[in-house]
């Protein structure tokens, strides 16, 4: 059972918080002002501290604080309303974890769990009586002086292997002529092909085919996974939100949310899509409606692509055959763009994009329509 310190302004949101942290195990015990958090947690040794953002509270500004006087601490953010803009401010002042409304039970203990295992360790200076040491203890120390040195040539050894990989860029053929768009599951890449109507499930180590999904009653040309679904768009933009299980089974069903979709991604709090033909970015709230909440204009060729690598959106431009950066404050600026050489021949055209969590993936479409379709991972981009 940990000792988790809670701040919130309002009295029924400790009591509400206070709640689901004791269902979870935990020693909670509320504040509501920064001066009575601080005592508790000098107190009772906190591991962590809950703060709620809203109701009257500026947790950005709570956070500084805390952090100044614990700098090891780790602070989970629970947001009153959804904003990722905000949230993504949370996270840059120290924040470790931010969750959003509504809040459940379950998303509590997975920020609380995730917070408690990144919690520094406070190390304090003692004196201690000198030892006295055997032979053995010098026999030992030296068989680990060189366990140590052949461990840190391996280490560099793969080091240097790992940035060999990253440096490379690797091509496959695939099994189909008509890709549409990619998608990371968290394992392995899923390709689009509308003119089958299917889903390949793809390794991420050699390309090969792992899982194939046809559909009968839709024609998909984009996808995108969450922690508990997965998302497609049909050619006749209605969005499908689909359990990830063998069958893809609908949940619900959002008609003509995303017409002309090049791609869709999720930030996190909120669905986003790429209209090819409008060439505008729709930001929606997951809500019964899929209700637009803001459009911005995209300011390349022709789209084919979109993903969200953690911080910022990339989208991917056809004719240009270049990756173009947009930060989820501001999308309709461009930030930074990475070319794609590998498509400079032009005897292929770029139609889709996924990010596996370290490089960019890209699907190829030859143009004559005869050639197998290439799938492309990119070398490493840093910024």
């Amino acid at each position: 059972m940990a000792a988790i310190g809670l701040l919130a302004k309002e009295a029924g949101d400790r009591e509400l918080l206070g709640l689901m942290l004791g269902e979870l195990g935990h020693n909670a015990a509320g504040a509501g002002c920064l001066d009575e958090a601080l005592e508790f947690a000098r107190e009772r040794k906190t591991r962590a501290f809950l703060l709620v953002d809203g109701g009257g509270a500026d947790a950005e500004s709570l956070t500084r604080e805390l952090l100044r006087v614990f700098p090891m601490l780790p602070i989970v953010v629970a947001m009153k309303v959804r904003d990722a803009s905000r949230a993504v401010a949370l996270m840059r002042v120290g924040a470790a974890e931010v969750v959003a409304p509504p809040w459940t039970p379950a998303d509590l203990k997975s920020s609380v769990s995730k917070g408690l295992r990144f919690q520094g360790t406070a190390v304090s200076a003692t004196s201690a009586a000198p030892l006295s040491r055997s032979p053995l203890w010098y026999a030992l120390s030296v068989a680990l002086f060189l366990a140590a040195g052949l461990g840190v040539a391996s280490l560099k050894r793969a080091e240097s292997q790992r940035l060999a990989a990253a440096a490379r860029t690797d091509r496959w053929e695939l099994p189909v002529r008509h890709p549409a768009g990619l998608a990371f599951d968290g394992k392995s890449i899923w390709l689009v092909e509308w003119f089958t109507q299917s889903f390949y499930s793809l390794s991420t180590a050699d390309a090969g085919v792992r899982v194939v999904r046809h559909l009968t009653a839709d024609t998909p040309v984009s996808a995108a996974f969450t922690a508990e679904a997965m998302w497609t768009v049909s050619a006749d933009g209605t969005v499908i939100r689909r359990m990830r299980d063998d069958r893809m089974t609908p949940l619900a069903r959002y008609s003509k949310a995303a017409p002309n979709s090049a791609g869709l991604a999720f930030d996190g709090l909120y669905l986003w899509t790429l209209d090819a033909r409008a060439k505008v970015l729709r930001k929606h709230l997951v809500d019964r409606e899929l209700s637009v909440i803001a459009t911005y204009k995209w300011r390349g060729e022709k789209a084919a692509g979109l993903v969200f690598d953690g911080k910022t959106l990339w989208s991917l431009d056809a004719v240009d055959r270049q990756l173009m950066r947009h930060t989820i404050d501001r999308p309709a600026e461009v930030i930074a763009v990475v070319p794609l050489p590998e498509y400079s021949e032009g005897a292929y055209t770029p139609a889709g994009l996924s990010w596996d969590g370290d490089r960019f993936w890209t699907v190829g479409e030859a143009r004559d329509g005869k050639a197998p379709a290439r799938l492309v991972r990119h070398k490493e981009v840093r910024f």
